[in-house]
């Protein structure tokens, strides 16, 4: 075997170690974000199907204390409710 042919085949091997030593870790990291990506989109679906067939009760009940005109309100909604 020709000394040029067999450093040129050990260069080739050498840079292809080389990457491959840096694409696994880079993979090792990037695997579970894309695990939680696909959960996440999993997550997301499945709140727009909720959202769409959510129903928007309201009830209100007075409280018990007379001494007040205070009374209880509930929303059952998936959407943030803020109050002023």
């Amino acid at each position: 075997m020709n000394p040029l042919r067999l450093a040129s085949m050990i260069t080739r091997v050498n840079k292809t170690l080389n990457f491959a030593g840096q694409i696994i870790p880079l993979y090792m990291k990037a695997k579970p974000i894309i695990n939680n990506a696909k959960n996440a989109m999993s997550v997301a679906k499945v709140f727009l199907n909720n959202q769409n067939n959510s129903s928007k009760a309201i009830e209100k009940e007075p409280l018990k204390n007379a001494s007040t005109n205070i009374s209880k309100t509930t929303y059952q909604t998936n959407r943030p409710v803020f109050f002023l």
